[in-house]
């Protein structure tokens, strides 16, 4: 029977090796030619908590989690109830687990899957526990599956020399032998999960969202990031801090999230672009100097690599719950441009364009993506297109005039930004309310005279083509952003197989809103339904407060950490 997609979890305690057996299976598929998408469940526990490695490996491009798992492979069963919920099985699945890892937990046999039992062992039956330098069960596993789902051991062999290469020559080794082991076993079991040949594709990429993001800020002209530690952004700066360097860049760890946006923004002032990069808990700490890049028009990215909230709520698990502080967070009138991937491969362009804009526009730009797109690996096509490059003004009047008004009140808002110390241009950038050459002022008349120039900078901010995308037709449409865009896309693929047609609009643009291009998109639309991951629908009463849908649009609003899947979103379409 032909099979087009496989869906695989790798599942065990922290430290098991789930992870690492999701990254070999995941490349090795991707040596074979094959698309794939691995998402990752883990606790806050660095060894001991849960931790399980999702993937599934396609002929096609694969842009939200399935709607259930075919393969649950158990390292071991420790913890597996924090996370039961968030594997789908059903009586179609097979669990492939060792008898000597004792018996199916109750919160996963509940789900009637089929149990395999396999011993975890080498060709002569040894148990795999200990090998040399630790552990290689999870190798073994990694080889079974690879079999299972028809990707050559050539392939897997490759996938674990670039994921594990440097290890010791010993532990490289065993590792390879372990995966050998596993591919052998797999000769015994009869699961029907192999998949058809991969089909002929030009140039993939297989990358993260958050090393997306990281590239794309990279090709926009980042060459300084300020930064603090916190899940689930830090794997992005991890990756960018030696890259950065390559080209002549600085990354600095500071102390903690308000020193890391005053470093930003100080890089930026003196004329280097600039970004800073956390997730909720962080951009809370952030929003006073937010305000003062409003104030004092300097440009800045801040990555907001959302997480379930609020305070430290869950720190490896997704959500959708910062549209609000982003868009509105901070005192006084302090709009900022507020921009979201619709995608891991659109994280690339988002994040080039983000740097676009803020240095353009000279303003803070906040860019919200999230765990769900950030910490995913997937397989893309690489894409050449990318946004038209802008800069910042740095011309202004000519040197010898009376004074430079740097924040000049006058038909264009967007006024020059010389670097600081240049000859004939001397200005002060302030947090205070100030006049046009920047020095404080307390009169009413140029309080209100900055604040029109700050908000005529983004009512002529024009994005074009790239406020957003739109698929599909029918007379419903699904309204969404971030990491709901697969699952609604793949949900509207389905309804439209069944004969229910459905429009999907993506928002790339949250704030300021394209009202034009939103209406044009949702011409001749009889239902719009607003889909999002967060208690308060937020997107939905933003787009509502600014007039951007219709009162009788329908809100579908959950928090997370479960994501969306694509069934989720067809039956509430249905």
């Amino acid at each position: 029977m032909a099979r087009t997609s496989v869906a695989i979890v790798f599942a065990g305690s922290g430290g098991a090796g789930a992870m690492t057996a999701g990254t070999v299976l995941l490349r090795a598929a991707a040596h074979a030619g094959y698309y794939g998408l691995m998402t990752q469940l883990f606790g806050p526990q660095v060894r001991g908590g849960e931790a399980a490695a999702l993937i599934q490996i396609a002929t096609e491009p694969v842009e939200a989690q399935p709607n259930r798992f075919d393969l649950f492979v158990a390292l071991d069963w420790d913890k597996v109830e924090q996370f039961s919920a968030e594997i789908p099985l059903d009586g179609a699945s097979a669990i492939l687990a060792d008898p000597a890892a004792g018996p199916v937990p109750p919160s996963v046999a509940k789900s009637k899957a089929r149990v395999v039992a396999l011993a975890f062992g080498d060709r002569h039956g040894t148990l795999l526990e200990h090998g040399v330098g630790g552990r290689r069960v999870n190798m073994f596993a990694a080889g079974v599956a690879a079999a299972l789902a028809g990707v050559n051991e050539r392939h897997l062999m490759a996938a674990i020399e670039a994921v594990l290469g440097g290890k010791a020559a010993d532990a490289a080794a065993a590792n390879e032998a372990a995966a050998a082991s596993g591919v052998a076993a797999a000769a015994g079991l009869t699961l029907n999960l192999r998949l058809d040949p991969p089909r002929p594709a030009s140039q993939r990429w297989l990358i993260s969202g958050n090393q997306a993001l990281a590239l794309g800020a990279l090709r926009g002209g980042v060459r300084f990031v300020g930064c603090y530690p916190i899940t689930p952004a830090t794997d992005l700066v991890e990756w960018l801090a030696p890259e950065i360097r390559k080209l002549g860049g600085r990354l600095v760890q500071a102390e903690d999230e308000l020193a890391a946006i005053n470093m930003t923004l100080g890089a930026s002032y003196g004329g280097i672009p600039a970004m800073t990069v956390t997730s909720g808990p962080g951009i809370s700490l952030m929003g006073e100097t937010l305000g003062l890049a409003v104030a004092a028009e300097i440009p800045a990215v801040v990555v907001d690599v959302m997480r379930a909230g609020p305070s430290t709520g869950i720190a490896s698990k997704t959500e959708q719950s910062d549209v609000n502080i982003a868009i509105y967070g901070g005192h006084g009138d302090a709009p900022r441009v507020v921009l979201a991937p619709i995608s891991v491969a659109d994280c690339l362009n988002t994040a080039e364009y983000a740097v676009y804009v803020a240095e353009s526009l000279q303003t803070p730009v906040i860019v919200l993506s999230d765990q769900a797109l950030g910490q995913a690996r997937t397989v893309i096509v690489a894409n050449g297109k990318r946004p038209k490059p802008l800069k910042r003004r740095t011309n202004g009047a000519p040197p010898g005039t009376p004074l430079f008004k740097r924040y000049a009140v006058d038909s264009d808002p967007l006024t020059a930004m010389p670097v600081p110390g240049t000859p004939g241009y001397p200005w002060v950038a302030e947090g205070l309310t100030h006049n046009e050459v920047g020095l404080p002022a307390s009169g009413a008349g140029m309080h209100v005279a900055q604040i029109n120039k700050r908000a005529r900078k983004l009512q002529r901010f024009d994005p074009g083509e790239l406020w957003g995308e739109t698929w599909g037709e029918g007379d419903t449409v699904l309204l969404v952003f971030g990491s709901s865009v697969g699952p609604a896309r793949v949900a509207a693929a389905r309804l439209a197989a069944a004969g229910r047609p459905v429009r999907v609009v993506a928002l790339r643009l949250l704030s300021p809103l394209p009202l034009q291009a939103i209406a044009r998109a949702l011409h001749g639309a009889r239902r719009v339904i607003v889909v999002e991951q967060n208690h308060g629908a937020q997107l939905y009463r933003h787009l509502l407060g600014q007039k951007a849908i219709a009162p009788s649009a329908e809100s579908v609003a959950r928090p997370g950490p479960l994501p969306f899947r694509p069934a989720e979103i067809a039956s509430y379409v249905m």
